[in-house]
């Protein structure tokens, strides 16, 4: 039998508003005790994990060796800016205390290349020393200003207590510029009135 899930694990997971159908991408997937948790929500959808270990990934499949059975999860041992997704999208991407994604600026060009329209990007993280919610103030302003930075609009952020430590939560959306001959750009390039 296998332990009980870690709450921080439990309230990502529920934070992100799983739906069947979705698209999910697991940065950083770890045992893949998140993997489970999401899999119990899909239903036609499915979940992409990453992790750079190999060995972690091995521990990953074999927890969810029923979810990669029936098609709802699929491991892939690469990091994330060595992964070749080719054309495939999510309408939902995540990492768990995966500081790469947001201090690798890479990284966030690849997350935007596979969010689908409207897709959202999720950054889950609980430092030691955190006591209060304050405390994660200056993580979530430090990555609201890099995501900004790569095109990506801050929706919302969260501090919750899974287990009695804060934890933040950064919830993000990508939303493409215009193409040039799309008719936004039209309009937005018309003199007002």
């Amino acid at each position: 039998m296998q332990a009980a899930p870690a709450p921080r694990l439990v309230w990502a997971v529920e934070t992100m508003a799983i739906r069947p159908a979705d698209q999910v991408l697991e940065i950083g997937c770890g045992h893949g005790v998140a993997v489970s948790l999401v899999c119990e929500r899909l239903d036609g959808g499915k979940i992409t994990a990453l992790d750079r270990s190999a060995k972690m990934i091995a521990a990953a499949e074999a927890r969810n060796r029923e979810h990669v059975a029936s098609g709802s999860a699929e491991f892939i041992p690469a990091s994330l800016e060595s992964v070749d997704l080719g054309d495939r999208r999510f309408n939902k991407a995540f990492a768990v205390h995966v500081r790469a994604v947001w201090d690798e600026p890479t990284n966030l060009v690849v997350v935007r290349r596979h969010l689908a329209p409207g897709g959202s990007l999720f950054l889950f993280h609980q430092q030691p020393g955190w006591r209060d919610p304050a405390d994660a103030e200056a993580l979530r302003s430090r990555v609201t200003s890099i995501l900004d930075d790569h095109g990506f609009t801050v929706e919302e952020s969260i501090v919750g207590r899974p287990d009695g430590t804060p934890m933040l939560a950064i919830v993000a959306r990508y939303v493409p510029p215009p193409s040039r001959g799309s008719p936004a750009a039209i309009q937005s390039a018309l003199p007002s009135a």
